[in-house]
């Protein structure tokens, strides 16, 4: 293995100490390392790049290749984004508040008032680059443009404060990719011995006829449809994109390392890849 590629969908992936420890094991063997930052969540890519900049020194993070969705998909064709879709941040001509980053993990804050009530928000870098702008209505968010390297590279739209669909920009500001949140009921049984100590003291008993304790219990969950613009491809789930992107950076000679978590959902789009885990 010459090179290696860890794709991160969440924070959390990044706080793992199996991938710190599999990252550094790869570099200490000279294997050239690529982490791509594959959250839906846009906002989140900024937050996990000063998270590996603590996770690693000065001379390791020198070794490492940190790239996002937005880098990846910067030169890919895109359609113009519809006028109603658009962020509009005419807001800053408004009275605003300031407040100074107190950590290295915070950002300078800029808060708009009208009416005596937040209806913007925009977090900017040390040189007042904006990285996240935020748009809130009855002190919900609604809608943020997410910047890198100061060009918006991404739009969140919120519906009732949850993140509802997120678009990906080119470096044009045509829109590539469209993530679209859908949710739906799960339902799970917890079946365990009658002399088992574990209960669950919110949820009713029932038994089966083995005589075993069942706990059920009912769960919304989220999932992500993705619409892409060079060709109109639909993927009925973010994984069967993620097996998309990854069939076209993962060459010869290069190890592919995903979180243990998203090993059930995404293996069996890539049956031929071999796959690690952290």
């Amino acid at each position: 293995m010459k090179k290696a590629i860890f794709l991160v969908t969440s924070l959390t992936g990044v706080k793992k100490l199996t991938f710190k420890q599999k990252v550094a094991s790869l570099m200490n063997d000279q294997v050239k390392v690529t982490i791509i930052l594959a959250m839906i969540s846009f906002d989140d890519y900024e937050v996990a790049r000063h998270l590996i900049q603590s996770l690693f020194q000065a001379n390791q993070l020198k070794q490492l290749n940190v790239v996002s969705l937005a880098t990846l998909m910067a030169d890919e064709p895109g359609i113009d984004i519809a006028v109603a879709e658009q962020f509009k941040n005419d807001f800053k001509a408004l009275p605003a508040h300031r407040f100074e980053a107190t950590n290295a993990l915070e950002r300078t804050t800029i808060r708009y008032i009208k009416n005596d009530e937040i209806v913007a928000e925009v977090k900017t870098d040390s040189n007042e680059v904006p990285l996240l702008e935020t748009r809130f209505d009855n002190h919900q968010p609604v809608q943020s443009a997410v910047y890198e390297a100061g060009k918006q590279f991404g739009i969140l739209n919120y519906q009732d404060g949850e993140l509802a669909q997120a678009l990906l920009l080119n470096q044009q500001g045509q829109l590539v990719y469209r993530f679209i949140r859908h949710t739906h009921q799960v339902n799970f049984a917890y079946t365990m011995g009658r002399s088992s100590k574990l209960a669950f003291t919110e949820l009713i008993a029932t038994e089966d006829e083995e005589h075993h304790v069942v706990y059920q219990e009912s769960a919304e969950q989220s999932y992500y449809e993705v619409v892409g613009y060079q060709n109109y491809d639909r993927f009925n789930t973010v994984y069967a994109f993620y097996a998309n992107l990854l069939q076209q950076v993962v060459v010869a000679d290069t190890g592919l390392f995903i979180d243990l978590n998203d090993g059930p959902q995404l293996t069996p789009y890539l049956p031929q890849q071999l796959i690690f885990n952290y």
